[in-house]
């Protein structure tokens, strides 16, 4: 299992002008090897009022002159988890990477609450 190194509370902008949405997220700080940045969970999906479609690649969520929106990349979705399953490949030496017994976390928001 991973411990969290602490926790640090920073403002999180979604989408592009006029479009965005910013708001303040409390992360947790994990050292571990991952080809995210963040791993964002459902409290700041809720917080934004968010709705994902993995198929489309795509995070839409209100705003107060429209719908704004995230679009994914899927060349850089593919190059980030052909990295995480090298690094697996490496750190568990030919062992399932939720073989019984281990715990992993890569990284999750802890809490999330609107600016002020």
């Amino acid at each position: 299992m991973i411990e969290p190194l602490g926790e640090v509370m920073l403002p999180l902008s979604l989408g592009s002008l006029p479009k965005r949405s910013t708001k303040m997220v409390k992360f947790l700080v994990v050292k571990a090897p991952s080809a995210y940045n963040i791993i964002l969970g459902r409290p700041s999906l809720n917080l934004f009022r968010a709705i994902a479609s993995t198929f489309h690649m795509k995070l839409k969520f209100p705003t107060s002159v429209g719908v704004g929106e995230v679009v994914g990349d899927e060349l850089m979705a593919r190059v980030c988890y052909v990295k995480t399953l090298k690094r697996s490949r490496k750190k568990l030496d030919g062992k399932a990477p939720n073989a019984k017994g281990k715990r992993v976390m890569i990284g999750i928001e802890h809490r999330a609450r609107d600016t002020p």
